[in-house]
């Protein structure tokens, strides 16, 4: 008869350090906890080693205060009456290592547990959009560049570049200001009462007085608005120009300087210089576009053809003579008129004759008789003086700023740069004559 095995043979010596280790720190499985009750209940030894170890486990967790606890078949074993040990070797041989598992796992347990992360979020940054209050007053054969088109009451979003192909856009400033901007034309809203104009030809009507300041800011400089109407034009190049119609502006280069541009007047500050230039006007484009959009700016501006305007005088005359502009063409008005084709259509010198209270028209045979119509204007008086006809002074006097009714005659004009230049014809003397020069007037307001 031979001896059997049990079915479960108590732990090894490495095998109970480790075991018990697992149970300290409640990862044994049900499998391995049978197998180490079975263990403390046939070696004695092996309890005392238990014990050991748990009085070590407890004093580490009574520190850091934190309870323990154990099965209560476990501390039920452990509390049986102590024989003398039959394993003094196997304890004293396994208790450093197991004592070591024991610290290592209590260690391992204080430590934090790593941080979990979080998956980051990510939002779409979108931008601010802002409203300085300018909004849209009128458009004519608008069309952008890559944007989406505006219509009347729009606002336009502050500090974006707007690049505008084609048409006329007419703005309306929170501080009551009136722009209009033609094409093709870059600029910016940088302002409740300014303007970044880097391309493009701009009126600028102020009127009010919060709109005082209104700045224009050009290659050339800054163009600050003392109340007033005028006009911006910078070309391809980055010229910038500017033209004075009423009031007046200051005018800033790159250098600090200033300088007042007053009524009539016109300045230049060409590409890649630092300084404003007086230019006798700007670009003929820059009055045509004003002319045929006959923008609400400026519906009574009157401007000069190209062409030199030459007019006829009489004679050796002492008296008072008029420069007047008619609407329509003098020629179609006045037929028998007799001399060079060069003649001015809409201006000319015109004389009353207070003895037959009649207006007359000069020509190379002498004063013909014409009759005024409501559109005439009288625009200056030509006061000829002299000892006698071989000595003639002329004195002018402009009615700008003036309205009156010379007989039957309506007179004066808010503002312009005409001038009359006596006693010259095509460009070269000749005594009597007139040529007029200039780029503009603004008729009154009906």
């Amino acid at each position: 008869m031979t001896d059997s095995q049990p079915e479960n043979p108590p732990l090894g010596r490495d095998a109970l350090g480790k075991m018990i280790s697992l149970h300290l720190d409640g990862k044994l499985s049900k499998e391995q906890l049978s197998q180490l009750q079975r263990t403390l209940v046939i070696d004695e030894s092996a309890r005392d080693f238990y014990v050991e170890l748990i009085s070590i486990h407890s004093q580490l967790e009574q520190i850091h205060k934190g309870p323990v606890v154990h099965s209560e078949s476990l501390n039920t074993l452990i509390r049986r009456p102590k024989t003398p040990s039959r394993m003094p070797s196997f304890a004293m041989m396994t208790l450093p290592a197991a004592l070591l598992v024991v610290i290592c796992v209590w260690i391992t347990s204080q430590l934090p547990d790593p941080p979990v992360e979080k998956p980051v979020e990510i939002q779409a940054v979108v931008p601010e959009i802002i409203d300085y209050h300018v909004t849209v007053a009128d458009t004519h054969e608008v069309r952008f560049f890559n944007q989406k088109p505006l219509g009347i009451g729009d606002h336009l979003e502050g500090d974006k570049i707007y690049k505008l192909d084609s048409g006329q856009l007419e703005l309306l400033f929170i501080t009551g200001v009136k722009a209009s901007i033609t094409a093709p034309a870059t600029f910016a809203i940088t302002g409740e009462n300014e303007l970044n104009l880097s391309a493009g030809i701009l009126m600028a009507k102020v009127t009010t007085s919060k709109g005082k300041g209104f700045t224009v800011r050009t290659p050339g400089g800054p163009i600050r608005d003392l109340g007033t109407l005028f006009g911006v034009e910078i070309d391809n190049a980055g010229t910038s120009g500017v033209q004075v119609f009423q009031g007046e502006v200051v005018l800033a280069d790159s250098r600090g300087e200033s300088v007042k541009l007053t009524e009539g007047n016109t300045m230049r500050c060409a590409a890649g210089k630092d300084q404003w230039l007086p230019e006798p006007r700007l670009s003929r484009k820059f009055y045509s576009v004003i002319q045929e959009n006959k923008q609400a700016l400026t519906p009574n501006i009157i401007l000069l053809p190209d062409e030199v305007q030459n007019m006829f005088g009489a004679d050796e005359y002492i008296g008072k003579a008029y420069l007047m502009y008619s609407a329509t063409s003098l020629l179609d008005r006045i037929p028998n008129i007799t001399g060079p084709s060069k003649l001015s259509q809409q201006f000319s010198v015109v004389y009353f004759d207070e003895t037959s209270t009649e207006w007359k028209f000069p020509d190379n045979t002498g004063l013909i008789s014409f009759t005024p119509d409501a559109t005439d204007l009288l625009l200056a008086r030509i006061d000829s003086r002299g000892p006698d006809k071989n000595s003639i002074t002329k004195e002018f006097t402009y009615f700008a700023g003036t309205q009156e009714n010379i007989h039957g005659i309506t007179s004066g004009y808010q503002s312009g740069d005409i001038q009359i230049i006596p006693d010259r014809f095509q460009g070269e003397a000749n005594p009597g004559e007139y040529m007029l020069e200039g780029t503009y007037f603004i008729r009154n307001s009906e």
